[in-house]
């Protein structure tokens, strides 16, 4: 189990699209996957919600992936979220994954339908028999309508190769007792407004969206937590959140988008049905940008 380096700061990358929305923009990707690796990454969470995985097809998912792993090249670790509609495509996937070179793979829960636990638990079993790569659970039931209890999650993690678990969730209780039972496991925390409370719960780092633009922030925040200076992380952790507010305001994904064109990293709009944002939400993100991350920050 290669799980000992899947730890600290990792941009939940965004999918960059051609400006005709038709196909994957490597370039682009490539550009901001390299400035981040400049900026202190530690890993590279690949083709996951703010991928806008559900919106791409197999064969565009399998580019992105080969585009980052080009880049990365052991300067970064690199975890494929491979979950899909389906078991099939999420089993090509993660043989795609082992064969190209990623270091983990990782799926959300089954969804759309209301899998028993048995499924779900099947789901994950046929993961990791499918790759030796380290299994990475992604709970996050905000957007897949599963909420495990502690119990079930605890029943995932001890699947032989499941490795451990991303939780984007907020009760940090169940966090905690999740990580004190399965000491071996690695855990990342999902919500970027909460990456300080995750450390504080036992977290080994976070995986987050809008790490592609304030990765350096977000460093601050880990690197003063473990270094004991809590009143700096703190410090971080209150500029991260104000720029969040701001996002959170104009729908994240699009907006993120739009912060790393005005931050000098053009990357295009959101594939439909997310729509462009209005010219006075743009102004809005760049006047928050100037507030909270400086007047000619730049990526």
């Amino acid at each position: 189990m290669k799980n000992q380096k899947l730890k600290g700061v990792i941009p939940a990358l965004l999918t960059a699209f051609t400006d005709d929305g038709e196909s994957i923009d490597t370039k682009r990707v490539e550009k901001l996957v390299s400035a981040l690796i400049n900026q202190g990454a530690d890993g590279f969470y690949v083709g996951g919600s703010s991928g806008e995985m559900l919106l791409c097809s197999l064969e565009e998912r399998k580019i992105l992936l080969e585009a980052v792993l080009e880049k990365t090249q052991n300067k970064a670790f690199v975890i494929s979220q491979v979950g899909s509609a389906g078991l099939r495509d999420t089993l090509e996937l993660a043989s795609f994954a082992e064969k190209s070179g990623a270091d983990a793979v990782s799926s959300i829960t089954p969804i759309y339908f209301a899998y028993s636990f048995k499924e779900i638990k099947y789901f994950y079993e046929s993961i990791a028999a499918q790759t030796s790569l380290p299994v990475i659970i992604y709970n996050v039931p905000a957007l897949t309508g599963t909420r495990l209890s502690f119990s079930q999650l605890n029943e995932l993690l001890n699947i032989p190769n499941v490795a451990g678990m991303k939780f984007t969730d907020s009760d940090f209780y169940q966090f905690e007792r999740l990580k004190a039972y399965n000491s071996g496991k690695v855990f990342f925390n999902g919500k970027d407004e909460l990456f300080l409370s995750g450390l504080a719960a036992g977290a080994d780092g976070g995986i987050g969206t809008t790490y592609n633009f304030q990765l350096k922030t977000m460093r601050e925040i880990y690197d003063n937590y473990k270094a004991g200076n809590m009143q700096k992380a703190l410090f971080y952790q209150d500029q991260a959140n104000k720029m969040i507010d701001s996002i959170l305001k104009h729908g994240v994904i699009p907006a993120v988008k739009s912060v790393l064109d005005i931050c000098g990293m053009p990357y295009g709009n959101c594939r439909a049905p997310f729509l462009p944002l209005e010219n006075s939400e743009i102004e809005d993100l760049r006047q928050a940008v100037k507030n909270c991350l400086g007047e000619n920050y730049k990526i």
